[in-house]
């Protein structure tokens, strides 16, 4: 076990990991609530969106899918410089205590960080304006989403996971423009999934088919109505294959990174 994981080696590691980018993560944290506090100001000041749940839901998936993405694109860079990427390889740990320590800090550092600052920027634009109606109330991660068969948390976990082990795979097999590469063949490989995907359901309902997530859920349009098919049983099978998805891409950029040589 000890050639493979040691808690002593690990620690010593991780605190070698903080102390050489604690600089830089404190930059991105106060960088990532600037952005957050002023993009939800204009929303809030200039255009007069209420922060109804449902917005602030949509936002929090959207906030984390994307800056998780580029942060994890990037948690290997040292790996595209050749004079950091020997420091970084002959260190005194293994593999996989160094796979772990950085992907501590994208998924789960990342995550506890990223939603207590939108939560805090979500509480100060909630009470810095008063509209008309029915209070407003911060999210909760314990809510559950209608259609999504779940509360926040476990739905932010799930997706995040997939994002997050695309990215972190994407980070160790490309030296160079690591999100834009990985982003690429995402996207690339997504677009045809969900083409592939509308064709198949319109041809199994017989409907003309607008929005179409894959394993998961259908909408379409019927007399001027819109009408979305979850079914709950499906909702799971779809999860559960993102998870399933996930752990094959983390097992695969281990591997990788254990191809890494001197």
């Amino acid at each position: 076990m000890n050639e493979i994981f040691n808690l002593k080696r690990f620690g010593r590691l991780f605190y070698k990991h903080t102390t050489e980018h604690y600089k830089s993560y404190l930059m991105s944290v106060i960088m990532f609530t600037g952005v957050l506090l002023l993009g939800g100001s204009f929303m809030v000041f200039m255009i007069n969106v209420r922060m109804e749940l449902s917005v602030q839901l949509v936002l929090l998936g959207w906030v984390i899918l994307f800056t998780g993405t580029i942060f994890t694109s990037a948690i290997f860079a040292d790996l595209g410089n050749d004079k950091k990427a020997l420091g970084m390889l002959t260190l005194p740990a293994t593999h996989f205590e160094k796979y772990l320590v950085a992907w501590l800090y994208s998924f789960v550092v990342f995550l506890v960080v990223s939603i207590g600052c939108f939560y805090l920027v979500m509480l100060f634009l909630l009470h810095a304006k008063h509209f008309s109606g029915p209070p407003l109330e911060i999210f909760s991660l314990g809510y559950n989403v209608m259609g999504f068969n779940g509360n926040v948390i476990s739905i932010i976990l799930v997706l995040y996971s997939l994002f997050h082990s695309i990215a972190f795979f994407g980070a160790i097999c490309f030296k160079k423009l690591h999100f834009v590469k990985t982003a690429l063949l995402f996207f690339t490989l997504v677009a045809i999934s969900v083409a592939c995907n509308n064709i198949v359901m319109q041809y199994m309902i017989n409907r003309d088919v607008i929005q179409v997530v894959p394993f998961t859920s259908v909408g379409f349009m019927e007399k001027g109505k819109y009408f979305a098919v979850n079914a709950e049983g499906f909702v799971w099978i779809g999860q559960l294959v993102y998870v399933i998805m996930a752990f094959i891409l983390w097992a695969a950029a281990y591997f990788r990174l254990k191809e890494k040589q001197v």
